[in-house]
């Protein structure tokens, strides 16, 4: 699934190409992938104009004239593809081997625009999903989710509340409890446990103050790089250019186990934390 630097990639990209559009027409292919019988589901979108593009956790939100919003959720292999009417085509999220025509047998939903571009909704296996919202149904729909490590709501107050409040959890479960805080996965949670000297495996109430506070530190600054780097090249991602993030050669412990830690030389150790595979070097981190 991609992570928080990986769908930022994809909106802020998309922003740039879709803002501004007005839907002309939409079709369901899968009924299950939207919220509304597909009828209605096109009735309500046609006619609405795209206001931007935004994103909320590892979720793409786009604000429509009206006070409605579209909210999609890629999950392990969602895609978006925009085709504009002329120009090169664009596609971003889980790499689904080129057909040679859209749609096709992995698209599901599509939105023509009154401009003769059109956004495809792919996904092989047809966990992702697409809402349209008001902004009661929004509102619900963010309720239970965590703090966004790029916000100005990430504290240090907050962040050490809330490694408190469940002292005998281990911190790379915290970190990537969507209900705690939101966009951090496993890539970058083994990074920014590398970055603050911790174990992804330690209890919160065995990590003192002084390193909590470089976790806290590190969670932003590494999220922050990745997507300076357009995200991490994996499996399931490509930016919206087609190309794969940057990130890989940034890595110090992930996807590395057995080679020698960037920093000491230790070979990187792998293992299990929350039915995570996790990665890191049992020298630079305590």
């Amino acid at each position: 699934m991609p992570e928080l630097p990986e769908v930022e990639t994809i909106r802020r990209e998309l922003q740039r190409r879709i803002s501004g559009h007005t839907i002309r027409l939409v079709e369901v292919r899968v009924p299950k992938m939207v919220n509304y019988p597909p009828a209605v589901f096109s009735r309500r979108l046609r006619g609405r104009q795209v206001r931007g593009v935004l994103r909320r956790a590892k979720m793409l939100v786009l604000p429509l004239s009206g006070q409605r919003w579209l909210v999609f959720h890629l999950k392990m292999t969602g895609q978006l593809v925009y085709a504009p009417a002329s120009g090169r085509t664009v596609s971003g999220g889980h790499p689904i081997p080129n057909l040679g025509v859209l749609p096709n047998i992995f698209t599901h939903v599509i939105f023509r625009f009154r401009d003769g571009g059109t956004l495809y909704f792919n996904d092989q296996r047809k966990f992702g999903w697409v809402k349209l919202m008001d902004a009661d149904g929004l509102k619900k729909l963010f309720f239970s989710l965590g703090i966004e490590p790029l916000s100005k709501d990430f504290t240090w107050q907050n962040f050490y509340a809330l490694v408190r409040r469940y002292p005998n959890r281990k911190i790379k479960q915290i970190i990537t409890d969507g209900e705690l805080m939101v966009g951090v996965g496993n890539i970058y949670a083994d990074e920014s446990c590398f970055c603050a000297g911790i174990r992804p495996m330690r209890r919160g109430k065995t990590i003192n103050q002084l390193t909590l506070k470089k976790l806290h530190q590190c969670i932003p600054r590494v999220l922050k790089l990745a997507v300076s780097k357009k995200g991490t090249t994996s499996d399931t991602y490509r930016r919206p250019n087609g190309q794969g993030g940057d990130m890989l050669a940034y890595l110090k412990v992930y996807g590395r186990k057995g080679k020698p830690c960037k920093r000491c030389g230790t070979p990187i150790m792998k293992t299990i934390v929350g039915q995570r595979g996790t990665h890191y070097c049992p020298h630079c981190q305590r």
